[in-house]
């Protein structure tokens, strides 16, 4: 392994030499590694088929190793999928106590089996970096992280589902740091929406509050994470296509000289979503033996998840893994037409 720049914030040489060549680079967060994904499981078979839209967006059915972890495999799918549309992928995590930017394979399989890595956002990053620790990165970390890469920023980023702002806010204002993130770093950000786990109106408004564009690509209505679209909840505007979203990022940083994040919000393939009515009834079920528990902040998402998982009607690893995959292929394309055009700002 090699990188560009000393110190606690390094950008791997292979990121650090696209960026400095002018090639498109999509960050991916790790979190999603270390505590959103389990280690153990399987998606459902059809979601890898021949011929089916994962297989598409990698350039071939998936080499899907049953005995190996699941989390690991599904990053390296997020991989192959940047790579397929023709861009460079930009793992981020935190490594003995050094933020990277891009890791080999084997940090990345160490740290997919390290079950002490913490959760890290982007307010963990000093301490954790004084006890040289390992973290995944949420969107609010990732997002700083794609903004401390050298030789240049990168401008584009894919995840799951963004935090936003917690059911019973009212009360107890639980609302993420990802938010923040979005408001404060010009980064575009492709997401099936807000997590499940969420006040979806709630988080929407907050948005709009905090002057985020939030662009539905290719839909009107708020995408629910893996439970498919909210007709309830209209997005403020709708693109559809990668060449118009690069356009509308270009005038909102350089023309009229703003400084927030743009929010691309891409819907859980269809064939892959999960019903929301029998979603919402799962998440009450699961938020109130997590309240029962104690369970609370960050623990609750890998809590939920694992609870899904044990119930034999549901299998939300299909419908993660098919939204991850997607937003990273949608990341990549946008990320190609973006440097087919003019210098992007910095």
């Amino acid at each position: 392994m090699s990188t560009s720049d000393p110190g606690f914030v390094r950008t791997h040489s292979e990121v650090a030499d696209a960026l400095a060549e002018g090639r498109p680079v999509v960050g991916l967060e790790t979190a999603v590694l270390t505590h959103g994904l389990p280690r153990d499981g399987q998606p459902a078979p059809g979601c890898l088929r021949a011929g089916g839209r994962v297989a598409e967006l990698i350039g071939g059915t998936p080499a899907w190793d049953a005995d190996a972890p699941l989390n690991l495999q599904s990053v390296q799918l997020l991989e192959q999928a940047v790579r397929h549309a023709g861009a460079v992928p930009a793992v981020i995590a935190m490594i003995d106590g050094a933020l990277r930017i891009g890791l080999d394979p084997g940090e990345l399989e160490a740290l997919a089996l390290d079950e002490t890595a913490a959760k890290a956002s982007n307010r963990d990053f000093g301490p954790l970096s004084a006890r040289n620790a390992s973290a995944g990165t949420t969107v609010a970390a990732s997002m700083r992280a794609c903004r401390l890469a050298l030789p240049a920023p990168i401008n584009i980023f894919a995840t799951g589902g963004i935090g936003g702002v917690h059911r019973g806010w009212s009360t107890r204002p639980d609302i993420s740091a990802d938010l923040r993130a979005l408001a404060t770093e010009p980064v575009l950000v492709v997401a099936s929406g807000a997590k499940v786990i969420l006040d979806l109106p709630a988080t929407l408004e907050a948005l709009d509050t905090l002057g985020v564009p939030v662009i539905g690509y290719g839909t009107d209505a708020l995408p629910i994470f893996t439970a498919g679209l909210s007709d309830d909840l209209v997005v403020p505007h709708r693109l559809d296509d990668s060449p118009a979203i690069v356009d509308a990022c270009r005038r909102h940083w350089s023309d009229f000289g703003q400084s927030s994040g743009v929010l691309v919000v891409n819907p859980c393939p269809a064939d892959d979503a999960i019903d929301p009515h029998r979603m919402d009834v799962l998440v009450d079920a699961g938020l109130a033996e997590a309240a029962a528990q104690g369970i609370d902040g960050s623990s609750v998402t890998p809590f939920l998840l694992a609870s899904m998982i044990s119930d034999l009607d549901l299998n939300p690893i299909s419908a993660n893994l098919s939204l991850l995959i997607s937003n990273a292929a949608l990341a990549a394309r946008i990320a190609v037409d973006w440097h087919a055009g003019p210098d992007s700002p910095s």
